[in-house]
């Protein structure tokens, strides 16, 4: 978390000492809208048996908040967002041993089991954005943009469960739960239409793809079988929004 606040400081530093910068107009935003992660797999990093843990979510909420430099066509902002969703179920594709003091090739055999989950997962992103608008009516004011960012997310699972007892019944345990966070990059995509409202204020309403690269579970986490497993992050967001120049 606080590596990915001193790449934002450093970036608006950045952005604040530019020559062109100084020329252009400077603007801050916000949105607010829904959100749907996609569902996601968690793998085992090492182990012969494959087993993996699929959760699905809920819709969220997505917030964001930028300030930027508007260059005419081009824009450059750097942005905070939050987004949490619930987990709405979780499946468990695992090796289940029948008899653990028995040879795999006796006892083993694949288990499906589809639970309701509980928990949320958040992501607290910090992200450099890059804007193309187009204007396709002339002197209208309404913009067509193009956006493409990259940045650092902060992963949260928040009593992510149930979990399975693997050591012993394999049954489903509620109090099997997984709270855990981790850091990494992350990078989205998305276009969107804004329209001028009043002066120096515009609408936008957007479509955003974002996607964090892999992270690693704890050892010992009893959701996720008790083995490292790793497990990608990616969501769509519909959001409407005010940005403000000045």
């Amino acid at each position: 978390m606080k590596k990915a606040l001193s790449l934002l400081i450093a970036a608006l530093f950045v952005m604040g000492m530019s020559a062109e910068t100084f020329a252009a107009k400077k603007y801050i935003s916000g949105n607010v809208g829904m959100a749907w992660f996609d569902d996601a797999t968690a793998t085992q990093v090492e182990g012969d048996e494959d087993d993996t843990v699929d959760l699905s979510f809920d819709s969220g909420i997505a917030l964001t908040g930028a300030i930027g430099c508007d260059f005419g066509s081009t824009r450059i902002e750097a942005e905070m967002g939050y987004q949490k969703n619930d987990v709405k179920s979780i499946t468990f594709d695992y090796v289940e041993f029948l008899d653990p003091y028995e040879p795999p090739y006796i006892s083993e055999r694949d288990r499906l089991e589809t639970e309701e989950g509980t928990g949320d997962v958040s992501l607290t992103t910090f992200m450099l954005n890059g804007y193309y608008d187009i204007a396709p009516m002339e002197g209208s004011g309404v913009e067509i943009f193009l956006t493409a960012g990259v940045g650092a997310v902060f992963v949260h699972f928040d009593s992510v469960g149930p979990g399975i007892d693997m050591d012993e019944t394999y049954d489903v345990v509620d109090d099997y739960t997984s709270t855990f966070s981790e850091t990494t990059w992350a990078y989205q995509l998305g276009a969107g239409v804004a329209i001028p409202v009043g002066d120096g204020i515009m609408v936008d309403a957007r479509y955003r793809y974002f996607d964090a690269a892999d992270i690693t579970t704890r050892d010992d986490d009893e959701l996720f079988v008790e083995d490292p497993m790793n497990i990608s992050i990616d969501s769509h967001s519909a959001l409407l929004g005010l940005r403000y120049s000045f």
